[in-house]
């Protein structure tokens, strides 16, 4: 497989192609001579929109530099001509400083959001141009400086400025540099560019560091906008401070824009509107300013992918080429993956934690964390939903963020907490993503090919045998939004596998996947198995990760607290009640009267998003004056029931009807508090959404203080971000209570407190429920919804194992093996009455 394919060698030659055409027609006299200065200035702008189009395509940076970078070329060139430099002295001075302004911004601005990005470059225009209007024996001021001939040390001759000549030299410029653009489009460069702006998190998890990439591109951007400036001077022979003012980044960006950002061609339209842009407005007695809003706001409105993607989509349904049928997808064997033994306790240590702790603020997300990983072992890390099991993987990718490390972690014999995020890949250390995190704007091959610093052609040929051995080759040159969710998990591995880790990272690959794709999936750990790989995996489907795992450690509340083989881990009764909760007594709860009518009811309900299903033939009816509890594992399918239940997300299949009169309200996991708004603020916002204004907000609001806690009642001017997260737990309920629900849904009230803030908020939400309030918990420990609700229904994978009242006496024990393994031994418990 060639490094430059014979079509991108055809499209790179398009450019110098046209601009020799362009030349020999301007050499002709075919053209007017004011319109040739024109046609040498459209080049001439055609350089500097490229320079700013392909910032913001690949590397996602808009810039308002491009103006003082084009300015540096100008003077660079004007000055150089009237002190005896060569025109290879003046390029080479003006595109070096470009460079490296360019880069300083970049890696500046790459620690800053877009917004802070644009104030940096602002500011650096508005400071080169105000120094190149004041550095008057350079730049002549407002006065200017002549362009005079520039000669050429390398023997090419005199360049002459404001003539045929410059113009033909800004032409043929222009040609050479959209076929250099042309041909780093299929490079590495420019994969590594657009994956560190797709998701800096993943591409950090590759050995991609999108500092350095947005320096690089803003260094190249530079250069090209220097060359640009260099041009200028040549083609109008005089440079004045006149076209280098803000309104030029302005106009850079609408040109960008207009012709597509990230297009080749999208420069061509861009520099063509840059030039004629004045002539038309003029022509229709607009003010150009004014000409160029309309357009910028046309263009946002009905075209904003640009003019060149425009075309090509209506030029793609108009004229559909014929496709070649795409070979079958070859799929792993199904044969039973054969087990593969664990090493001995001789075979090398090649992972160790010890006391390894993670804390975000005052939030200990990890502590005590000691476990060893050895040379072609499999440790799988299982727990409930916040125990710490991201983290941890967090931790052996660098991926923590803001969160402070302590403790120590030995890999291969290195320090790992002290090797940069970017660098473990290179250590070999692999890793996948819960949510299967690839780059949108690569196809598959490239998101495979961006883990190499040089698309060569040995690369190429080791990304295709790759993804020949996951089953990918036959979407090779498709982008990850058109595959299924189960594709989309196998390029996610297919990437982390790219350069033959020595430690494989998985944080949850099953999860979403089908039985079949779980299959494959097994075959392909196991595969890494027999070739030495070690691998840490977590995950919430039990009983595939068991089948590939030699050893397993437990995690609750951020520490170990069991670690044994597959087949006994569960024994053990701490991990048993990390699961399941501990059942205690039940709460006192209020009768049910069986007369009253239901409040919800699903029949058959199914959802999916995009390939992954998350529900499947639900049937529930939640009566009303109940308190049921929707349990099952993280990924089990309970915050999607929970959102269907309250009416904000319609199923994909299956019917969902409710009282005509009923009111809901869902209190999401993860509370989503309006974090800077104080307490009277967020629930004076829940009202508002309500419809409750005035006398009526103010009464409410008093009746929904007199629930709160006495602590919260006499805080309620303090910023919701100030509270403890047992706190905001009890907000987030009070939130929902604004609007005077007849059903409230409770999605993990629990997640992240301490044992006493668990029960208080149970507690509360039990007051609730014994003033006739219907509630449904979504709950990942069965112990806890068993003492605080009438009902329990067990969700696993998506689908209802077991129903039942906790006081049968045989249903506990049907609830946990459904829990775990979707099915009880037992003849199905079924809520009496």
């Amino acid at each position: 497989m060639p490094v430059v394919s014979r079509s991108n060698l055809t499209r790179a030659a398009l450019g110098p192609l046209a601009a020799a055409a362009l030349i020999l027609i301007l050499n002709s006299g075919a053209i007017p001579p004011y319109q040739a200065y024109s046609v040498g200035l459209a080049a001439v702008y055609t350089v500097l929109v490229l320079s700013v189009n392909l910032l913001a395509g690949w590397a996602g940076i808009w810039s308002i530099a491009h103006p003082a970078f084009f300015a540096l070329g100008a003077y660079f060139a004007a000055y150089g001509s009237t002190h005896g430099w060569s025109l290879e002295l003046v390029v080479l001075g003006a595109t070096v400083c470009a460079a490296a302004l360019g880069a300083f911004l970049g890696c500046a601005g790459a620690r800053f959001s877009m917004l802070y990005v644009a104030l940096l470059t602002l500011a650096f225009t508005m400071v080169s141009l105000e120094v190149m209007g004041q550095w008057t024996s350079v730049t002549g001021g407002d006065q200017g400086i002549p362009m005079e001939k520039l000669h050429s040390a390398l023997g090419l001759g005199t360049m002459a400025s404001a003539g045929t000549q410059a113009q033909y030299i800004a032409v043929g410029t222009a040609g050479i540099a959209l076929a250099v653009a042309a041909l780093a489009r299929p490079s590495a460069l420019r994969m590594r560019l657009v994956a560190a702006k797709s998701h800096p998190m993943a591409a950090r998890s590759i050995g991609i560091a999108p500092e350095a990439q947005s320096a690089l591109a803003f260094a190249v951007s530079a250069v090209f906008a220097a060359l640009a400036g260099v041009l200028l001077a040549l083609v109008v022979g005089f440079v004045s401070p006149d076209p280098f003012s803000l309104a030029l980044a302005i106009a850079l960006i609408s040109a960008c824009v207009l012709g597509g950002a990230g297009t080749l061609l999208g420069a061509v339209v861009g520099g063509a509107y840059l030039t004629w842009a004045p002539t038309v407005a003029e022509s229709a007695g607009v003010a150009q300013p004014i000409l160029q809003g309309a357009v910028l706001i046309v263009a946002l409105l009905f075209l904003p992918g640009g003019v060149v993607p425009f075309l090509g989509r209506t030029a793609r349904r108009l004229l559909p080429r014929p496709e070649s049928p795409a070979p079958a997808p070859v799929e792993p064997s199904e044969e039973p993956a054969p087990n593969v033994p664990a090493p001995g306790p001789t075979a090398p240590e090649l992972l160790r934690l010890d006391q390894v702790a993670v804390t975000f603020g005052g939030l200990a997300a990890l502590e005590g964390a000691s476990l060893s990983v050895r040379t072609g072992e499999t440790l799988a890390v299982i727990g409930p939903n916040g125990a710490g099991k991201t983290t941890l993987l967090n931790v052996l990718s660098g991926l923590v963020g803001g969160g402070r490390v302590a403790g120590t972690a030995q890999y291969g014999g290195r320090a790992l907490l002290k090797t940069r995020a970017t660098a473990r890949r290179r250590l070999g250390i692999g890793r996948t993503f819960q949510h299967a995190e690839t780059f949108p704007e690569l196809t598959v091959l490239e998101n495979v090919l961006c883990t190499r610093r040089r698309a060569s052609a040995d690369n190429r040929t080791r990304a295709a045998e790759l993804l020949e051995r996951v089953g990918l080759a036959h979407v090779a040159d498709r982008y990850p939004a058109e595959l299924p969710f189960g594709l989309h998990k196998r390029l996610d591995l297919a990437r982390a596998l790219a350069e033959e880790p020595e430690l494989l990272v998985l944080d949850e690959p099953f999860g979403g996947l089908d039985a079949t794709e779980r299959t494959l999936l097994t075959r392909q750990i196991v595969a890494q198995q027999q070739r030495g790989t070690a691998v840490v995996i977590i995950d919430h489907v039990l009983d595939d990760l068991f089948a590939v795992a030699h050893r397993v450690v437990a995690f609750d509340f951020g520490r170990p607290i069991g670690e044994g083989e597959p087949g006994t881990i569960l024994d053990d009764p701490r991990v048993r009640s990390s699961y399941l909760g501990e059942g205690g007594a039940r709460g006192e709860l209020p009768s049910r009267d069986r007369s009253l009518q239901t409040a919800v009811h699903l029949d058959g309900v199914d959802h999916a998003y995009g390939g992954v299903t998350a529900l499947r033939g639900v049937d529930l009816t939640v009566p009303r004056g109940s308190v049921i509890g929707i349990v099952g594992a993280n990924g089990a399918g309970k915050s999607t029931l929970g959102r269907i239940l309250h009416g904000t997300l319609p199923p994909t299949r299956g019917r969902r009807s409710a009282a005509g009169d009923l009111r809901s309200a869902l209190v999401p996991e993860g509370r989503a508090l309006f974090k800077t708004l104080s307490v009277r603020e967020n629930l004076e916002v829940a009202a508002y959404a309500a419809g409750i204004k005035g006398a009526a907000l103010r009464a409410r609001l008093t009746e929904t203080a007199e629930w709160l806690p006495p602590r919260l009642r006499e805080r309620m001017g303090v910023p919701a971000a100030g509270l403890s997260g047992g706190e905001q737990q009890i907000l987030a309920v009070a939130r929902a209570l604004m609007a005077r629900p007849d059903l409230l849904i409770v999605d993990e009230p629990a997640l992240g407190l301490s044992p006493a803030m668990v029960d208080e908020v149970y507690a509360r939400i039990g007051r609730l429920a014994h003033d006739g309030m219907t509630v449904v918990l979504l709950e990942q420990s069965l112990g806890r919804a068993a003492s605080a609700c009438h009902e329990v229904v067990v969700l696993h994978e998506g689908g209802i194992a077991v129903r039942g009242e906790p006081a049968d006496p045989t249903f506990l024990a049907d609830a946990e093996r459904a829990y775990f393994d979707g099915q009880d031994d037992a003849p199905v418990a079924t809520a009496r009455g």
